[in-house]
């Protein structure tokens, strides 16, 4: 019958191998790749040979979709995300890097939904944006020194002002401008030869949206563009004008507004 294959017809297959924009696995694979919230959270499905209720692990099978395409057979081209425009007096996720390290030569992992970044001891926060913003799951963070007085030309600035570890600690500020929404807490990992403290605590939970067109829109899933309702255009992820094509703007040429 169509749909099944194997020598019994005992494997309930993928519809159109995933159009080619995808992974067919199995039920077991697929909760190996499961995700909460954008975090690689894989559990096992089908250990037991004995369990009844997990009999469809090598059994049925179901698409991975890659990125920027969804559906149950990874057809349909996924739009932009964004915040609602309309929904106001909400907030970006902030998160804040502590480190304290006295002799200059330690490192880290900065992790984010399962990618990574290796941070040096005497990296300034602007080394830290860039390199945070290179990776896929994060669109744009802001990174700032917690203390004002800290900045590029700030007179009378200890040696180690602007590294990111410093003898007396560091506090780095880093603000989610997209994604938006409660994104999940950042993680730090193989520190090497850090001898202070070294941690990541969120300030401010995210309350924006981070959804289909901001809402205003419609998401033509055979282009993957989003078609905005009047008065809404392409935003830069937090309200104004730009070029994400997620209609998350307010446009200031629509009548009326």
């Amino acid at each position: 019958a169509s749909g099944f294959e194997g020598a019994a017809c005992q494997y309930l297959t993928c519809q159109q191998d995933c159009h080619g924009n995808g992974e067919c696995l199995s039920m077991a694979t697929l909760a190996e790749n499961n995700e909460v919230n954008g975090v690689p959270t894989p559990y096992t499905y089908g250990s037991d040979p004995n369990n009844s209720l997990t009999w469809d692990s090598d059994q049925v099978f179901g698409c991975l979709c890659s990125d920027f395409f969804e559906g149950y057979n990874c057809n349909l081209k996924s739009c932009p995300l964004g915040d609602d425009p309309n929904t106001q007096h909400q907030e970006n996720e902030s998160q804040q890097l502590s480190c304290t390290d006295s002799n200059d030569a330690g490192s880290f992992q900065l992790s984010f939904r399962g990618q990574s970044v290796s941070v040096d001891a005497t990296d300034t926060a602007a080394e830290l944006e860039t390199a945070l913003n290179g990776l896929s799951t994060i669109e744009r963070v802001s990174v700032s020194y917690n203390d004002p007085s800290i900045y590029v030309g700030a007179p009378s600035l200890d040696p180690d002002a602007l590294q990111l570890c410093r003898a007396s600690e560091a506090l780095i500020n880093i603000e989610f401008m997209s994604p938006t929404g409660d994104v999940p807490a950042m993680s730090v990992a193989d520190s090497n030869t850090i001898d202070g403290a070294l941690t990541i605590t969120t300030t401010q939970d995210g309350t924006k949206e981070y959804i289909t067109c901001s809402g205003r829109g419609i998401c033509n899933h055979s282009s993957g563009l989003c078609g905005c309702f009047p008065g809404f255009a392409s935003s830069d992820g937090q309200g104004n004008i730009g070029s994400r094509r997620d209609c998350g703007a307010r446009n200031p040429y629509a009548s009326g507004l």
